[in-house]
């Protein structure tokens, strides 16, 4: 015997379940690609840091009371 009832009530429940797994790959998508972009984030302000620290340890200071003299040839005598 044919239950309409029961065919709309079995519809409505593949429905809901779904629903539910798309809801979650699309929880999980946005879950990857906000990682990656954190990631990649990251990765630039450690370049950043990196360089910087680079920048910091060539660059030297004059500590000659009379001064450091410029040469002609732009380097400088310490």
């Amino acid at each position: 015997m044919i239950k309409p009832f029961q065919m709309i009530w079995e519809l409505i429940e593949f429905g809901i379940q779904a629903i539910f797994v798309y809801v979650l790959v699309i929880i999980i998508f946005i879950g990857v690609i906000a990682t990656i972009i954190h990631k990649e984030k990251n990765k630039e302000v450690r370049w950043v840091e990196a360089i910087e620290e680079a920048k910091v340890e060539y660059v030297k200071e004059c500590t000659r009371i009379d001064g450091c003299k410029l040469r002609k040839d732009g380097t400088i005598e310490w």
